[in-house]
């Protein structure tokens, strides 16, 4: 007869490095300061705009993160958009890239100020430059989750993005799938930009001498 199965430890922290520019596999090379160029295609009453905007995006290490045995080290960002000829944000949004070096899995943490959030998920080798993660709408890990009026008229059924570094460019290829109220088909709202970095970041806290 068997004996009582052994519970697996879900609460035991790992050990860990206090430094997490050096631990943080591919996104290692998105930490520092960028702006870019890009071209957006999103949608409008009379059917589709394609629209250029410029971009600055900040992404700063933080403490290494435990779930438990889960380590995660990562950065903390933030984008701001605006179109060529305005001053008012035409996009602002927050969140977490995130390393798993046990797994090799990516995830991106992602809150945008006009009622929505997501977590999108991928795996990469810790030496890689390019990059997918992917939230699909009702998943449970890597999910989507919108405001009243964003679900019932902009619908986001999928979001895509994939990451190319190399040196001091980065480049990104973003696909949002929506559902649009009073469309039959699918609607690809697409971002595409050229980042030139023009700054290192700061260590992450922990790191900091004493």
């Amino acid at each position: 007869m068997l004996g009582p199965r052994m519970a697996r430890d879900i609460y035991t922290e790992p050990d860990f490095d206090l430094d997490t520019l050096r631990n943080l596999g591919p996104l290692a090379a998105l930490a520092g300061t960028w702006e870019g160029q890009g071209t957006d295609v999103h949608p409008v009453a009379t059917g589709t705009e394609t629209e250029p905007y410029r971009e600055r995006m900040v992404l700063e290490p933080i403490d290494p993160q435990t779930n438990g045995p889960q380590l995660l080290y990562g950065l903390r960002y933030h984008v701001h958009i605006n179109k060529l000829d305005e001053r008012l944000t035409f996009h602002d949004q927050v969140g977490y890239w995130l390393w798993e070096p046990a797994t090799g899995t990516i995830l991106q943490t992602i809150a945008i100020p006009r009622g929505q959030s997501a977590l999108a998920s991928g795996t990469a080798t810790p030496d890689a430059r390019t990059f997918t993660v992917r939230a699909v709408l009702g998943s449970p890990t890597a999910g989507i989750v919108s405001a009243p009026f964003l679900h019932e008229n902009f619908r986001t059924l999928e979001y895509r993005i994939t990451v190319t570094v190399d040196g001091d460019t980065f480049t990104y290829e973003q696909d949002t799938i929506l559902q649009i109220a009073g469309r039959r088909e699918p609607f690809h709202h697409t971002d595409r930009n050229t980042l030139r970095r023009l700054a290192r970041p700061s260590p992450n806290p922990a790191a900091l001498p004493s």
